[in-house]
């Protein structure tokens, strides 16, 4: 049997040669304005997808005030007391926290704060009174926030009695956020 082809029983056809040049001329014209068109709708569609969405209000970090620590007991073990006073510009609330901890004890312990809706965390302990993670937390769980204490504004000085006192310069802005 022998092979078929294709365009020999299907001449390929020239539309130049049917369709009359003005009607070639519209159709062209017609299918330019259907792609502009178009490519106009996804240029939009595109430009509200990726445009910001509107920023969610965010939490207003903590202020930490009188944040200090100091090195009272000499005597093993070496026992570091840890206090400040806390506003939380989010509830409008001011309370006062504070922790006693022995150096090198380990971490992750809570203390409530004078006001119980707020806890102290010492996530990693105190090892070092010049460099340390500080958390502060809602009892509820709707913000919280932790960073690490050090720095040029965290001054310590070493003496007889405290053994070292160390106070932050300032506000210590701690960044909440809501918590998961």
């Amino acid at each position: 049997m022998s092979q078929m082809n294709f365009a020999n029983i299907f001449p390929s056809i020239n539309p130049a040669a049917i369709i009359p040049k003005e009607q070639r001329n519209k159709l062209y014209s017609s299918k330019m304005k259907t792609m502009s068109i178009s490519s106009l709708v996804l240029a939009t569609a595109t430009s509200i997808l990726a445009a910001p969405s509107p920023a969610v209000p965010g939490l207003e970090p903590l202020q930490l005030t009188n944040l200090n620590a100091g090195i009272y007991s000499t005597s093993p073990p070496t026992t570091c007391l840890l206090s400040f006073a806390l506003k939380d510009p989010n509830t409008n609330t001011d309370t006062k926290c504070s922790a006693y901890w022995s150096i090198g004890m380990p971490g992750n312990k809570t203390y409530d704060c004078s006001d119980k809706a707020y806890q102290l965390h010492l996530p990693n302990g105190i090892y070092d009174i010049e460099n340390f993670d500080l958390g502060v937390s809602r009892a509820d769980g709707t913000e919280s926030g932790r960073s690490v204490v050090s720095g040029d504004s965290w001054k310590c000085e070493k003496q007889e009695y405290p053994k070292e006192q160390c106070k932050w310069d300032g506000i210590f802005y701690l960044d909440v956020a809501p918590s998961t």
